[in-house]
């Protein structure tokens, strides 16, 4: 961890520790809450080096800001995944369709969700090559 960067860690691990306070507040077990406080912090830790964000210590707290290399980067993969989640859509209609199958299962259209996501971060990944 960079010393300038101090004030940014420091309130991330803050927000970490309310968050985990949070949902052992509201039912989940201790060893649930402390995972994912760990867990969080260790992505806010990571944020900072994984090359989405141009970091400026000078901001203190908000030491992450997106460029316009991340920017271009963050809507393609937005629209690489919208358009093969409406392709996936299409079909699965086309498909139930001519099956003469009148509903779409709930499990599929999370399936179609769950590939879209993949497919945003799959194509973020692949252009950022980290």
């Amino acid at each position: 961890m960079v010393k300038n960067m101090m004030p940014y860690y420091l309130s991330r691990m803050g927000l970490t520790v309310i968050i985990g306070i949070f949902l052992f507040a509201t039912g989940s077990s201790i060893w649930i809450s402390i995972l994912i406080s760990v867990l969080l912090l260790a992505l806010f830790i990571w944020a900072p080096h994984s090359g989405r964000y141009s970091v400026h210590p000078e901001f203190g707290i908000t030491a992450l800001r997106r460029d316009e290399f991340t920017e271009v980067i963050n809507d393609k993969a937005a629209r690489n995944a919208f358009v093969v989640s409406m392709l996936v859509l299409a079909a699965i209609t086309v498909y139930f369709g001519y099956a003469g199958l009148i509903l779409i299962p709930a499990s599929v259209l999370k399936w179609t969700l769950a590939f879209g996501v993949l497919t945003y971060y799959g194509t973020d990944l692949w252009m950022r090559k980290s």
